[in-house]
């Protein structure tokens, strides 16, 4: 049976090993928005788990969908959970700790209520069928090749659904929980790694090739 964009169903998760499994709840076009991002540190998050090829388009995107952090439940294997910090700052990257499937990124505590899932870890096929194709680029300049036709999203935008999401929170506290932090003290349930100064330096300049290799496929 095909499954219509509209209808509101459950968007499974499951890692490479198997080790993870983990479902969005209510998946639809309206209960959350795709974007494509093309941010340096995405980029270095793919470079960083050697998923680059899985992770990252023929532009150098990232496919994510952001949410509220309450839909996602994981069913299985919370303890193989890994998350690292690419910048030293709040943003927090979620993965699986045996196998690098990339699952989230999200901020480091459950005061903003913010969960982007990453798409590449979900099946293709039902992920387009449940939450729509139609998707915005954000981080335009950091991309590989000629992104000048497409349709893009503005960062206030972004800053305010967050907003919204937090002010919501604050009236209904179960919009707070995550499997990805501890709803008592609102903090990540595995310490982040963070990443030297010369670990990202490295992994940046590995962008920089893989970038310039995707210019050069799309201009062949």
């Amino acid at each position: 049976m095909t499954v219509k964009a509209n209808t509101r169903q459950n968007l499974d998760f499951k890692c490479k090993c198997g080790a993870i499994h983990a479902a969005l709840h209510d998946a639809a076009p309206q209960s959350g928005r795709r974007l494509i991002c093309h941010c340096n540190d995405c980029q270095a998050f793919a470079h960083y788990l050697g998923k680059e090829k899985l992770m990252l388009d023929d532009h150098a995107g990232t496919h994510v969908y952001q949410t509220d952090s309450s839909r996602f439940e994981i069913t299985k294997g919370q303890d193989n959970l890994a998350c690292v910090t690419v910048t030293g700052g709040p943003l927090l990257r979620w993965y699986c700790k045996d196998c690098q499937t990339p699952i989230a990124n999200t901020l480091s505590s459950t005061r903003f209520p913010f969960l982007s899932l990453i798409l590449s870890g979900f099946d293709r096929g039902k992920t387009d069928a449940l939450l729509g194709r139609d998707a915005e680029h954000v981080a335009v300049e950091s991309g590989a090749g000629d992104l000048g036709k497409i349709k893009t999203a503005g960062m206030a935008g972004m800053l305010f659904k967050l907003l919204v999401r937090t002010v919501k929170a604050r009236f209904n506290p179960d919009l707070k929980k995550s499997p990805l932090f501890d709803n008592e003290t609102g903090k990540p349930v595995v310490t982040p790694t963070k990443l030297e100064p010369a670990e990202r330096l490295a992994i940046d300049e590995k962008a920089d090739i893989y970038r310039e290799v995707l210019a050069e496929m799309a201009r062949a």
